[in-house]
């Protein structure tokens, strides 16, 4: 693979995804698969003034055999080195970097389900400050990919190569760009445009219409899109996902009616879900079906009230460069930049008015906001989605046509 390719990959995550600043730390999650990208990502944010990195490295076969081999007790430990790292993490403001496990999904003896909901329980609770400011945007992150071989054939094709998924990926990064972090900033300046035009007009509900989704969405009045860069509160921006297509916002927890079905592929607690079609009623998903995966959705369901609720809606134009692939990447985070998506679990305070103003779940259910250990995105657009958006003030407008934003 291109070596100067990879570096300046490993580049663009650092200034652009983090927007690493000099003398913070940073911690990256990475995969045995995509461990060589951790290295340059290291090596990249020491280049830019890092002044500590540490890689921790996520195993799904490791983890099969914890789950085979230990009780329920065992499973819900977690070394308080950890809960330490999470303090410093939280106080010292570092960064994160979590590489999607593309490579483990296909390389790994089969999780025991039921335990792992108990082990993933846990570590969720576990982790929930650090999770709480990443949600708020107090600390900088970014989610990327990495091709790998595994990644490759599953995506392209038995005759595939890690090279030749990073040729797909290439222009869809923006890497194919004299400048891609110019590239990235123009894009953002396009999203915001989009998001700035929807915030003006005062959204009280969205409709998706397509021939398998008919679904009214509510918000309340302090809900606002956002998307492209994230703000933290003294100002500094940073990319979450790399790449990223969407704007999004929080929608009420308690308005939303109708049905939806998925359109991609979703992995959910690591089994593949498939043609999901989920029935929500004031608010509350009362009623699910899948092709493929529902006793993954049995268990996820049964993980807390929250999941049953929405915590996100974002919109994405079918005229994407990851849409126009015509690919299934089968990684919610080029696949949910692929299509119109709903989040099931954890809404985001920050795409509230006040959403800095609210500390508590009793706060945020007030304000409209789902709470959740979970927060899970399901791709619903098409080519065939309509959507259109009602106001406050009793009007009209369409936001999407065949898929397509109108503006």
């Amino acid at each position: 693979m291109d070596q100067k390719l990879i570096e300046s990959y490993a580049e663009l995550i650092i200034k652009k995804g983090i927007n690493l600043q000099s003398g913070k730390n940073v911690l990256i999650l990475t995969g045995p698969g995509t461990y060589y990208f951790a290295r340059e990502l290291s090596k990249s944010a020491y280049r830019h003034g890092a002044t500590f990195v540490q890689v921790l490295l996520d195993d799904l076969d490791v983890l099969a055999s914890r789950l085979a081999s230990q009780n329920e007790d065992q499973l819900t430990f977690n070394p308080a080195y950890m809960k330490a790292l999470d303090y410093e993490m939280c106080t010292e403001g570092w960064s994160y970097i979590r590489i999607d496990a593309t490579e483990e999904r296909l390389d790994h003896a089969e999780l025991d389900q039921a335990k792992n909901q108990i082990l993933g329980k846990a570590k969720r609770r576990f982790h929930e400050a650090r999770s709480k400011k990443l949600m708020r945007s107090q600390l900088a992150w970014c989610v990327c990919c990495a091709p790998g071989p595994l990644w490759a054939k599953q995506v392209l094709g038995q005759q595939a190569a890690t090279e030749d998924l990073m040729d797909v990926l290439k222009p869809i990064l923006l890497l194919d760009q004299s400048n891609p972090g110019l590239a990235w900033e123009q894009k953002k300046e396009m999203l915001d445009r989009r998001r700035n035009h929807l915030n003006e007009q005062g959204i009280d509900t969205l409709h998706f219409k397509s021939s398998k989704t008919d679904l009214t969405i509510g918000f309340t009045d302090q809900a606002r899109f956002t998307g492209g860069a994230d703000s933290m509160p003294d100002g500094l921006q940073f990319f979450a996902n790399l790449p990223t297509e969407e704007i999004f916002t929080t929608p009420d927890r308690m308005r939303a009616d109708g049905y939806v079905t998925t359109t991609k592929p979703v992995n959910v607690l690591d089994v593949k879900t498939e043609d999901v079609r989920f029935v929500f009623k004031e608010g509350k998903m009362v009623e699910y079906s899948a092709r493929e995966g529902k006793e993954a959705l049995d268990t996820f369901f049964s993980i807390d009230e929250g999941t049953r609720r929405l915590g996100e809606v974002a919109l994405v134009d079918e005229t994407s460069p990851i849409a126009q692939s015509n690919l299934i990447f089968n990684s919610i985070l080029l696949d949910e930049n692929a299509s119109c998506h709903l989040a099931l679990g954890d809404g985001y305070p920050t795409a509230l008015a006040n959403g800095a103003m609210l500390s508590t779940d009793e706060q945020l259910h007030e304000a409209g906001c789902n709470t959740s250990l979970m927060h899970i995105d399901f791709m619903i657009g098409s080519k065939d989605m309509d959507i259109d958006a009602t106001t406050r003030d009793g009007n009209t407008f369409a936001v999407m046509r065949k898929g397509v934003f109108v503006f």
